[in-house]
């Protein structure tokens, strides 16, 4: 199962997945959509992934967002399958505040998704200063930037090994 931001909703090469995208939605839809799509779920579903987008950013209300993401996490926590939380990419033209709160939510995100025992899926990294990766807009991945974002998530659930 692959949910999330309207990043998601392009990805169409996942094998055996369920995809669910909630375009522009934050964390605080996630939460109220959440409990009603994983019980319509099949049993043979194992794994949860949740893409986070950049729109928690938006809120310039950090303390909110995280207190939001860690009810989420007890939600996901509850459900005996796999989590993998998909980070949210850099944007390339939004101003330094905007990067400096991705960057800031992506490194209480990796801690945190350890912390759960959930995998993490570092797309920060990956997509930074990476410009082939992004349309012109800045924001959203370019056709070749959606092949780089799926093969990295697929990637990180294959090679997850849990402790």
């Amino acid at each position: 199962m692959v949910q999330g931001a309207m990043i998601m909703g392009g990805q169409r090469q996942y094998i055996n997945a369920i995809t669910r995208c909630f375009p522009g939605a934050k964390v605080k839809v996630l939460l109220q959509e959440l409990p009603e799509v994983l019980l319509s779920l099949p049993t043979s579903v194992i794994r949860n992934i949740v893409h986070i987008g950049t729109n928690n950013t938006t809120l310039q209300q950090s303390e909110i967002t995280k207190r939001e993401f860690r009810e989420l996490f007890t939600l996901l926590s509850n459900t005996g399958k796999y989590v993998f939380i998909s980070r949210p990419i850099p944007t390339l033209t939004r101003g330094s505040t905007r990067f400096s709160r991705i960057l800031s939510l992506h490194t209480w995100l990796l801690s945190t998704s350890h912390t759960h025992r959930f995998g993490f899926i570092d797309n920060f990294n990956l997509f930074w200063n990476r410009p082939s990766f992004y349309r012109p807009d800045g924001l959203y991945p370019s056709l070749f930037g959606s092949s780089i974002l799926t093969a990295n998530i697929q990637h990180t659930v294959h090679c997850f090994k849990e402790d």
